[in-house]
């Protein structure tokens, strides 16, 4: 594990310098061995010799890992471990992670990686039951990274500080189609006026900021430290959010649907506000449409 990591640690240097620089230092060795008997078994070699290199990320201004995954820190991954059997005693484990998935990276919107403590392996539990195996082995999964940085499959903003993301695959498209830019990723609603010829807003969101683009204009930045307050209502149907920002600011609301591609970034990022209350968020966004206000400053 360290000589991959020695390697993956210099190609993120270059490439990713603030995944770097959020991670936290090692954990001590009686830490790790306090976690090893509170799950009853050993952790792998691999990732334990990680958590002493590097206990996850810090949970200020984290930029993410991978595929928008943090890394946890090690009293996290305990939290985490403890929360699910809690959920097993009550659902049975059909409904919830494998008894033998120890969580140590999370997506924010209920996702995790976790290792198979007894094969070692590296899986992704998904909250609509399509997990899959992502590696053989964390010492794999982290090749998996090295790979990509090092043939440029992967995705990073330097202005943000966003954690690096595989490229997704790019599909043959009709001839006609081949001059077009697809960015449905990035589609948060269209403008107001609704015209064939008018322009459309589109958002990017990221670790640190939201990025506001009319057509392939950027047109600026929202940090969210600014929002004040978010609220949830409804336009014919459609569950919107309202980000209200402080009183000059231009624009002071930002209105976003829910119903949209990156709608899981958005979310994600959302719940790392201090205080976010995931409960009523969900309710929420599953109730009838009045406005509920989510979340204030």
């Amino acid at each position: 594990m360290k000589k991959i990591w020695s390697k993956l640690e210099g190609e993120l240097t270059a490439k990713a310098r603030a995944i770097i620089e959020s991670l936290n230092p090692g954990a001590e060795e009686t830490e790790v061995e306090a976690l090893e008997e509170n799950i009853g078994q050993e952790l792998p070699t691999d990732y334990r010799d990680f958590l002493l290199t590097h206990s996850g990320q810090s949970q200020e201004s984290n930029p993410g890992f991978f595929d928008m995954f943090s890394l946890m820190p090690l009293e996290l991954v305990q939290e985490s471990w403890d929360e699910l059997e809690s959920l097993r005693d009550d659902a049975g484990e059909e409904k919830t992670c494998p008894g033998d998935w120890l969580p140590f990276a999370e997506d924010g919107s209920g996702d995790l990686l976790c290792i198979e403590l007894e094969s070692g392996a590296v899986s992704k539990f998904v909250n609509d039951d399509s997990n899959e195996e992502m590696a053989d082995s964390f010492e794999g999964w982290l090749t998996d990274i090295y790979t990509a940085l090092m043939n440029a499959e992967f995705t990073f903003d330097p202005s943000s500080g966003s954690g690096i993301e595989p490229q997704g695959q790019v599909e043959d498209e009709d001839e006609d189609d081949s001059g077009a830019a697809n960015n449905e990723d990035d589609v948060v609603m269209d403008s107001d006026d609704g015209d064939d010829g008018g322009s459309s807003l589109t958002y990017k969101f990221t670790a640190k900021l939201i990025e506001i683009f009319e057509d392939a204009e950027k047109m600026g930045t929202v940090p969210w430290g600014d929002i004040m307050r978010v609220r949830m209502s409804s336009y014919a149907g459609e569950p919107l959010i309202s980000l209200n920002l402080p009183e000059g600011n231009d624009p002071e609301e930002i209105e976003l649907s829910t119903n949209i591609p990156n709608a899981k970034d958005l979310f994600k990022y959302l719940g790392k506000l201090k205080g976010w209350d995931s409960a009523a968020f969900q309710e929420a966004l599953a109730g009838d449409g009045e406005e509920t206000v989510i979340w204030q400053r």
